[in-house]
């Protein structure tokens, strides 16, 4: 079944809208929640006088921040790294508000409408001093900036340096230095559901149950139990069926731990849903960073070394595992996937009056790897080379070992780069593409080609974060006594196929259809532990725990099964069309089950009743934090892709449209190729959009810009082409040889299009320095025509095109 193409098994309840989401959730009794937020970037709470809210019609109840506060555990970072100050928050807003939507309180009502009707009461009872807004991180280290935290000198929460090699005296030395900057500014990601939340406390046993729409439900469960002062046997978490996750479900918000604690002091249940508005308000924003890069380099566009100096910010920086996680993995990952053996990087993590900043699909990689593309186009164009020959020079060799730069002594485990730059230059046709360019800009046309190479950190082996979270996974696999095979997974599917590709792995293992193969995840009581899903680690460390445990549970079928049959303990066994085969005999799955657990007696001597198994799979352990020394030492899987994007530039709108996406990928085994393609369209996608039409917008009093999907322009099936695909394989050392599939596209596609953005806009003699490619960006770049078209939208003559 591995390499198979089954359909996805989930998709049923889906496209017939039978899936089951927390909003979908019937709880007799369920109450509404809603968190009054800050409508301003920065102030001194004086009071919050919930009075008028508690005596209006259908409400419950309502909390302050200082209420709530007093029952609870704040919230800790957990980043314990040299140059990171520590923090702690409450639940709720208690002394100050740090962006708009920081929440201030709570309401809680017998339904939905009575809980707007109150949270518009609320207001009247919130007296804040209002404080000066800092939104750019350069205003929040400006001299004299108030420290957004007390006990704080200035607002870097993190500086955070390290070097490997000899930075300094290779660039002193090197034939040229260049200096390279850009600006990653900020979005959101935004799934179909946003953050939602309900809880129940059964008083008979103690317990809370928390259902969550969380990519992470184990770890969930050790952060709601300890805010709310509970053991971790007595919080159970379910994450059920999610519309989409994308990193932003990664974390672990107030908000949930706010309707746990809530539900516990009521006694009822508790549910609470985000609105699109609140999302992008008030949940999880991404990417925010400016680099400036000094590169040296040779005569033929050899990289001989870099100097980073790489400026995040992390908006009010309130994120159990908070938001400097993806920048260090920028910092880490900058020079990963080019033969640069000198490499020092300075970090600084700015706490601002925006909305804390996090993980999206990614995680840091887009970052880093479109800075270094950059680097390759700004020294192909300094020397008046080919950028296609300054990638592939700068590529190790394949057949020559590729150390980790920041991680001394660790190898990369990737397929042969140079060979996958060849077979994507042969698919896109290059030849014919740069003779279509050279005719179409002889009649000005802004036609551009870009390209990116990429080795994808995926599946970190060991994540430590001040020794509370590692990075192992689990699985449970049955036989059960009708043959069919029951799986239970600590991942969570968010979208990408889960049930379908484990449901492949067991069938491979036990020799069964994928249809009698039952896969779920999600409940903290079906597992003792489990990660979750993150860091494109399902299909290798959770599909590894499957196979591990499936594996285990067929080697105990096959003894049954040659003592069943007289053999002898050795002989060969093989499973396929639901029997084990010994030989010339066989013994069906059904019976095996039925012998293992309803009929013991026939059992061989010495072995216990049951066929099933509970694997905990750990690779190999290291430190993906700094140590002492400032570095990072990851033991990892690396996919690798290497893509290109043809692109023309409208010379009246300034719209980018694509004419042509080729990426050849690389993910070691492939379990479901459909499934796996999926996966790439949709990272391709999120990448166009990311720079094309996705953007974060404050004004310079704090106020979000962007509060809405009018405002914040997502693309439509019509704005998103195909993206074709050349497939390699080369297996991982790692449990079925899989390697980490579904961020490539994500980090390689912003890449791709900055490159071919400043390709087309290089006749004019200007570049972009960012990856905000929106036609707003690109207007005053391209000429008068622009700049008229500019003035004629923002006086309302024009509209802007999608």
């Amino acid at each position: 079944m591995i390499g198979a193409s089954p359909l996805r098994r989930e998709d049923a309840r889906f496209l017939t809208g039978r899936a089951r989401y927390v909003a979908d959730l019937v709880l007799p009794g369920a109450l509404t929640l809603v968190f009054v937020r800050s409508p301003v970037a920065h102030a001194r709470i004086r009071r919050v006088d919930l009075t008028a809210v508690r005596a209006a019609p259908g409400v419950v109840a309502a909390y302050t921040g200082a209420e709530l506060a007093a029952v609870s555990e704040p919230f800790d970072h957990l980043l314990t790294i040299p140059g990171v100050r520590p923090l702690r928050w409450p639940v709720l807003a208690v002394d100050r508000v740090r962006y708009v939507g920081d929440p201030l309180a709570v309401i809680v009502a017998d339904h939905a409408a009575a809980a707007e009707d109150a949270l518009a009461l609320a207001f009247d009872g919130v007296e804040l001093d209002e404080l000066p807004a800092l939104v750019e991180a350069d205003d929040a280290l400006a001299a004299g900036a108030l420290p957004l935290f007390d006990g704080w000198d200035d607002n870097a929460f993190a500086r955070v340096h390290a070097s490997f090699g000899r930075p300094d005296e290779v660039l002193a030395t090197a034939p040229h230095t260049t200096t390279v900057a850009i600006r990653h500014h900020r979005v959101c990601g935004a799934p179909m559901e946003g953050h939602a939340a309900a809880a129940a406390f059964d008083p008979a046993t103690g317990r809370l149950t928390l259902w969550a729409s969380n990519q992470q439900p184990h770890q969930l469960r050790a952060v709601v139990a300890e805010v709310c002062r509970l053991p971790e046997t007595a919080v159970r978490v379910v994450a059920p069926d999610m519309g989409g996750g994308f990193g932003n479900k990664q974390h672990f918000t107030r908000e949930e731990c706010a309707v746990g604690l809530v539900a516990l002091r009521l006694g009822r249940p508790v549910r609470w849903v985000a609105g699109k508005g609140e999302q992008l308000v008030a949940s999880v924003h991404s990417r925010q960073q400016d680099h400036e890069v000094t590169v040296g380099f040779d005569d033929d566009g050899r990289v001989l070394a870099l100097r980073a100096r790489i400026v995040a910010n992390l908006g009010a920086p309130l994120l159990y595992f908070s938001g400097l996680g993806p920048p260090l993995v920028t910092a880490g990952s900058l020079p990963i996937a080019y033969a640069i053996g000198h490499y020092a990087y300075e970090l600084v993590g700015v706490a601002t009056t925006t909305c804390p900043v996090g993980a999206y699909r990614g995680f840091g990689q887009p970052q880093a790897h479109t800075t270094m593309e950059r680097v390759m186009d700004t020294v192909a164009a300094r020397l008046g080379l080919d950028p296609v020959a300054v990638r592939r020079r700068n590529l190790w060799p394949d057949d020559a070992p590729r150390p980790l730069v920041a991680a001394p002594g660790a190898r990369l485990d990737v397929g042969p780069q140079r060979a996958q730059l060849d077979a994507l230059v042969a698919a896109l046709g290059l030849d014919e593409w740069r003779a279509r360019q050279r005719a179409w800009r002889a009649h000005g046309r802004l036609v551009g080609i870009g390209w990116s190479c990429l080795v994808e950190a995926s599946a970190p082996t060991q994540l430590g974060v001040a020794g509370r979270f590692g990075a192992f996974e689990t699985a449970f696999v049955e036989l059960a006594p009708d043959g069919r095979v029951r799986v239970r997974v600590g991942t969570k599917s968010s979208g990408q196929g889960h049930e379908t590709v484990f449901a492949q792995v067991a069938a491979q293992a036990l020799g069964v259809d994928v249809a009698d193969v039952d896969v779920a995840d999600g409940d903290t009581d079906a597992l003792p532990y489990g990660l979750g899903t993150w860091g494109s680690r399902s299909a290798v460390m959770g599909g590894g725990a499957v196979l591990r445990a499936a594996t285990e549970v067929a080697e105990r079928a096959a003894t049954i099964a040659r003592h069943l049959v007289s053999a002898r303990p050795d002989a060969p066994a093989r499973f396929a069309d639901g029997a084990c085969h010994v030989g010339e005999a066989h013994v069906g799955l059904a019976e095996l089950g039925r012998v293992a657990w309803h009929e013991p007696h026939r059992l061989p001597p010495g072995m216990v009743p049951g066929l099933a198994a509970h694997v905990v799979y750990e690779p190999g352990r290291t430190s993906a934090v700094p140590d002492a020394d400032g570095r990072m030492n990851f033991n990892q899987t690396y996919s690798t892709c290497a893509t290109a994007i043809v692109v023309e530039i409208d010379r009246e709108t300034a719209v980018v449209r694509i004419l042509d996406a080729v990426m050849a990928h690389d993910c070691g085994t492939v379990i479901n190729p459909v499934v796996l393609d999926g996966q790439l369209q949709g990272g391709f996608a999120q990448g166009l959009a990311a720079v094309l039409h996705e953007r974060v917008v404050y004004d310079e009093h704090g106020q979000p810009r962007t509060a809405g999907l009018l405002d914040y322009l997502m693309p439509t099936a019509v704005e998103i082409p195909l993206l074709r695909i050349v497939h390699g394989c080369t297996p991982s050392d790692l449990a079925g040889g899989f390697r980490g599939a579904a961020e490539g596209p994500i980090i390689a596609t912003p890449a791709a299009l900055v490159s071919a953005v400043n390709d087309a806009l290089a006749p004019l003699g200007v570049t972009v320095a960012g990856t905000d490619l929106s036609p707003l960006t690109l207007f005053g770049l391209i000429g008068r025509e622009g700049a008229d078209l500019a003035a004629r939208i923002n006086a309302g003559t024009a509209a802007p095109a999608r």
